[in-house]
């Protein structure tokens, strides 16, 4: 289909007690895009809509607290199938997600904790290790640690840990002396002062460190290296038990988020929706096609005391407000990334993905002509295939066209990796003349399909008087064809211009000028006969301008094409200014055609897809595209 999906407005009146049921229906069967029908029936305005906000804000306080717990149980989401809005009691479910949370609050305080203490552990050796061993005095300052060496009462070495356990330590006791042992006490410069209050607190007896050092040195880092993997494998049973109770509430906790989600669709299935004493009213576009489904689909769920259904030319409505559905084959799919990037077009115009995704790979071929180019761009679209997101998926499949299209070009040039062999057309740098005809005519060509969209679009409208006075309508393209036919045979063919192209091209100026006076003077649509004046002058030199910027601005594609193969000749001059008759020599040979091969891979693909957008966008797009507001988005769970 050529242009977007055809509209109906529905509007039906069912029963207040029957509305959730309804409403839960439209979501099910997908095709049902709610609208204010107060905006559109004027003597419908002051019927109040359906109060959801405070609900609203409820379930998005829950699907925050349930996310959060999905997030610390480390779980996923798993959809869930069809249930019953009606069984979702909001009451209930926070009550469970507060039971979990209670559950795993003490654990994931645990965690937490462990993870500090690990930290610290870690950077304590890393410290130790960095410091240790060296002679050491009590009082000498070290860029983090703080070292002691003395004698404590074995007793007391329960005392010193309980007092320390706050700060981050490792106390060694390295050999024992009668009821006394001579202990290594490590801290960090930080907590200093409250090393020494403990220290004195439990009758420490300073000493001079150890001649055995290193010995002792390596032992306090096993000490802390057993803290480490301790305080590891406390961890590991830590996340074991929150995984278990998350595997334990998996299912309930993706079946409330599945309600959440549900009572939210419907929500905004009510959002529009109009309210009596006793009755709701609904109001929406469906497709043409799709409107008889929906009516007897509803009707199974609920009486219906009213129904009406509408064109949005019977309804009133402005093409720029009906929303736009437009059913593309998977093979155009793709395309729709560049003309959504654009714009969206407006209900009733051409969809003109058809058009673009035949011009785009065209120039992108004709600019990036290389079979070896285009199949490393098809393995590219393969590598990117693997993705599970859909716009990834359409971006794989984009590059997959270009990649043909480069291929089918390289044949035509004659070009693999740069390497040149017999072509079936021809050769850019050798045919330069023939290269740039060429991309003038496909300007030609695309403005000229551009013109006759816009002629059909205008038609479509029933605005007969852009059809024909538009800067892009029948008399502007006649001038621009009449315009071609006149260079063609003064330039290119040198041959006598008849009479005719000169009467076409002045006497449809002439009628352009005339136009805007025209319209002062019997239509009164101007303030004055001046400014009618200075718009038709105006008119036409944007009408001369702009045709002659948008057909030369097409040579860039012949400029793309040709930069493409000099490209290619300095990296095989400046490798063949590299090669010898053997060795290093021939390898910095290949080096530079694989490195060259890569940046203009890199650098002129880039380049050359911008200016295939480009010009799609300013020199085809800018004849007709008329821009709408709102894509179809039917409501869904």
């Amino acid at each position: 289909m050529i242009t977007s999906s055809p509209m109906e407005l529905i509007s039906f009146v069912v029963l207040k007690d029957k509305s959730e049921a309804v409403a839960s229906h439209l979501l099910r069967l997908g095709i049902f895009h709610p609208v204010d029908i107060r905006h559109i029936e004027e003597k419908l305005k002051n019927l109040p809509l359906s109060q959801i906000d405070r609900e609203n804000a409820q379930l998005d306080a829950l699907a925050t607290k349930t996310q959060e717990i999905f997030r610390k149980l480390k779980l996923k989401y798993e959809p869930q199938g069809v249930q019953n809005p009606e069984s979702f009691v909001f009451s209930e479910s926070n009550e469970v997600l507060e039971y979990i949370e209670q559950e795993i609050a003490p654990l994931i305080a645990k965690k937490e904790e462990l993870a500090e203490e690990l930290s610290v552990n870690q950077s304590l050796l890393k410290q130790v290790k960095e410091y240790l061993p060296f002679p050491i005095e009590r009082k000498s300052l070290y860029s983090f640690l703080d070292v002691s060496t003395g004698r404590i009462e074995e007793k007391n070495i329960p005392v010193l840990e309980r007092s320390l356990k706050d700060a981050p330590h490792v106390i060694y006791p390295f050999q024992k002396e009668g009821s006394s042992v001579s202990t290594l006490v490590i801290g960090l410069r930080r907590d200093r002062i409250l090393i020494e209050k403990v220290l004195a607190d439990v009758a420490w007896e300073e000493i001079e460190y150890p001649k055995e050092s290193e010995a002792l040195s390596l032992q306090a880092q096993k000490k802390i290296i057993s803290q480490i993997e301790q305080t590891k494998k406390n961890m590991n049973e830590t996340e074991v038990k929150i995984e278990n109770i998350g595997q334990a509430h998996r299912q309930e906790l993706s079946k409330i988020y599945y309600f959440i989600k549900l009572k939210k669709s419907l929500l905004e299935a009510r959002r529009f929706s109009c309210t009596t004493d006793k009755t709701v009213l609904f109001s929406g576009w469906v497709p043409d096609e799709e409107k008889e489904r929906l009516i007897s689909e509803v009707k199974k769920i609920a009486d219906i005391s009213y129904v009406e259904s509408r064109s949005p030319e019977q309804a009133d409505v402005p093409k720029e407000d009906v929303p736009v559905q437009f059913k593309h084959s998977p093979i155009l799919k793709p395309f729709e990334m560049l003309i959504d990037a654009y714009g969206l077009p407006r209900y009733g115009s051409i969809d003109p993905t058809l058009f673009v995704a035949i011009s785009f790979l065209i120039m992108f071929g004709a600019m990036f002509g290389d079979i070896g180019h285009g199949l490393v761009l098809a393995l590219v679209s393969l590598y990117l295939w693997k993705s599970r997101k859909e716009n990834l998926k359409k971006a794989a499949a984009l590059i997959l066209y270009c990649g043909i299209s480069s291929s089918v070009f390289g044949v035509l040039y004659g070009s693999f990796f740069g390497f040149e062999f017999e072509s079936v057309w021809i050769k850019p740098m050798e045919n330069i003349l023939e290269v740039f005809k060429a991309s003038i005519m496909l300007g030609i060509v695309l403005i000229s399909i551009g013109i006759l969209l816009n002629i059909i679009n205008a038609l479509r409208d029933k605005d007969y008087g852009k059809a024909i006075f538009d800067k892009a309508g029948l008399i502007g393209g006649v001038i621009y064809w009449a315009a071609i036919g006149l260079v063609s045979r003064v330039f290119f063919y040198k041959t006598h211009v008849p009479k005719l192209y000169s009467f076409l091209i002045f006497g449809g100026l002439l009628v352009l000028f005339l136009y805007p006076l025209f319209e002062a003077i019997f239509i009164k649509r101007h303030a004055s006969i001046i400014e009618s004046f200075m718009e038709s002058i105006v008119n036409l030199l944007e009408l001369f301008m702009g045709y002659l910027a948008n057909t030369v601005s097409f040579i860039r594609v012949a400029a793309f094409a040709l930069a493409h193969a000099g490209l290619f000749l300095a990296i095989f001059s400046l490798s063949e200014m590299t090669k010898t008759n053997g060795g290093l020599g021939n390898i910095a040979a290949w080096v530079i055609i694989i490195l060259g091969n890569i940046l203009v891979i890199c650098l002129e693909g880039l380049v050359v897809s911008i200016q295939s957008v480009r010009l799609n966008y300013y020199e085809f797009f800018s004849k007709f595209f008329v821009s709408g507001k709102q894509a179809y988005k039917p409501l869904a769970v």
